[in-house]
């Protein structure tokens, strides 16, 4: 995603060109046309890539500012249908400070709609632009956000939900440095895996191949909660030194980008790659042979021992080797934010059934229209002819139109997960509420980049 310097306030310098009706305006945004409702006045682009565009707008009637993703042809294929429908049931379910809160979906004009408006909360940057600006990042300033990246993980994991795309352009950051995790349409639940979008995660634009964890280049497997410590371990390691840890060309490269550090695996670090894939152990063993292991302290001298521990047990080529969300929350160099009571976990399990079905694109827009119809009922009496017309008055069943969470037994991935993790949570807000206090006695309101050392990454 190309990102634009976030933070300005200034909505006279966003390049936009705007028109208005009785009811909706209209802005072009870089190529991307905007179609809102009128109370929604554009103040600034905020990224684009090939999933959406993103842009920041006001509320007039309310003074509230939001950020808005336009997702365009959403219909073409089921894989983007999917994703979307996927990022509205899951941020519609997911309630924690550490993950972006879905606000609305802005109602569409007629059932014929290709495109998608979701309503989240704005903030003022995410991670990358964090890091590579000019601001010093002290030590406290990577512990906050480790720690709490690895909040929001647990909380994931245990509402048996993994991203399987974290990279810093998904983390979101206010001025006072809360974070807030984003992007959520190639999660998956339990153990997660699809044809549909591996070849997708394999191949995906360089800035996101940086973070994958080996087992999705190497293997069609089914990917644990194991692959979200990796990426998370390659941003830790990137807020340390202020560079990727893991460069490749291309994702065959990439397994030489890890191998140059973690050294050639051995035959017990391969091991959880399926005999059916013997082709991916041996290309390893060719391609890169007797490749010695890098000490921590060579690639980052400044880094300090329980660093150096804590990439060690996150970056393990073996998935299975993996420290799990919950004990990395309780290793020594985190040892000054852990608190059992921040570190909440989720009611119940979402409840993948929507995600199971190969649905035909007609299917998923009549799902995506009643998710904002659910929010804009007035619209099901506007289109009441053309719904029936559609047959879409009466196709979406209950458990569909409910919130995606399972309330009935485990699931699969329950016995996994740490005991504390099947625990109730304890309240959310006053979670919320503890976490902003602690940040301003850490002092971090001046961690941002000031007005006048901007750049654009």
């Amino acid at each position: 995603m190309a990102v634009h310097p976030p933070w300005t306030d200034d909505p006279a310098a966003a390049d936009a060109a705007a028109s208005c009706s009785a009811s909706r305006s209209s802005y072009e945004v870089n190529g991307t046309r905007f179609e809102v409702p009128a109370n929604l006045q554009f103040i600034r682009n905020l990224g684009c890539g090939t999933y959406g565009a993103v842009s920041a707008f006001r509320d007039v009637n309310t003074g509230t500012d939001v950020a808005i993703k336009k997702i365009s042809n959403l219909f073409r294929n089921i894989i983007d249908g999917k994703r979307c429908l996927r990022e509205i049931k899951l941020l519609k379910v997911l309630d924690h400070d550490c993950i972006i809160p879905l606000l609305d979906i802005l109602a569409p004009t007629s059932p014929d709609f290709h495109e998608v408006y979701l309503v989240t909360e704005l903030m003022d940057a995410d991670l990358h632009t964090v890091i590579y600006s000019d601001q010093p990042l002290s030590d406290d300033h990577v512990q906050f956000f480790t720690y709490h990246i690895l909040r929001a993980l647990f909380y994931l994991h245990s509402a048996n939900v993994v991203h399987r795309d974290l990279k810093p352009l998904n983390v979101l950051v206010n001025k006072n440095c809360d974070i807030k995790i984003c992007d959520f349409g190639l999660a998956r639940g339990r153990a997660g895996f699809s044809m549909e979008d591996d070849d997708f995660l394999r191949t995906e634009y360089v800035g996101t191949r940086w973070y994958r964890a080996p087992e999705i280049v190497l293997t069609s497997m089914e990917y644990t909660a194991a692959v979200d410590i990796w990426s998370v371990g390659c941003i830790f390691g990137e807020l340390i030194g202020r560079l990727p840890m893991f460069r490749g060309d291309d994702f065959l490269d990439q397994i030489r980008s890890i191998c140059v550090v973690l050294g050639t695996p051995t035959d017990k670090e391969l091991a959880f790659i399926p005999p059916a894939n013997q082709a991916a152990r041996d290309f390893i063993k060719v391609r890169f042979p007797g490749m010695p292991r890098k000490k921590w302290k060579s690639i980052f001298p400044d880094a300090s021992q329980e660093q150096c521990d804590l990439l060690d047990q996150m970056l393990q080529f073996d998935p299975n080797s993996r420290v799990t969300a919950v004990d990395a929350l309780r290793h020594a160099y985190l040892a000054d934010h852990h608190s059992e009571e921040d570190e909440l976990v989720a009611q119940e399990h979402v409840d993948w059934s929507f995600d199971d079905q190969n649905s035909e694109p007609s299917r998923l827009q009549c799902l995506i229209y009643h998710e904002a119809a659910a929010r804009h009922p007035e619209i099901l009496k506007r289109d009441s002819e053309d719904l029936l017309a559609r047959g879409w008055l009466n196709s979406v069943s209950a458990s569909e139109a409910a919130p995606a969470a399972d309330t009935g037994a485990a699931t699969g991935n329950e016995a996994e997960l740490p005991a504390a993790e099947q625990a109730a949570p304890s309240n959310a807000a006053a979670a919320a509420a503890t976490e902003t206090a602690v940040v301003t006695e850490a002092g971090f309101t001046s961690l941002l980049p000031r007005e006048d050392e901007q750049k654009e990454v």
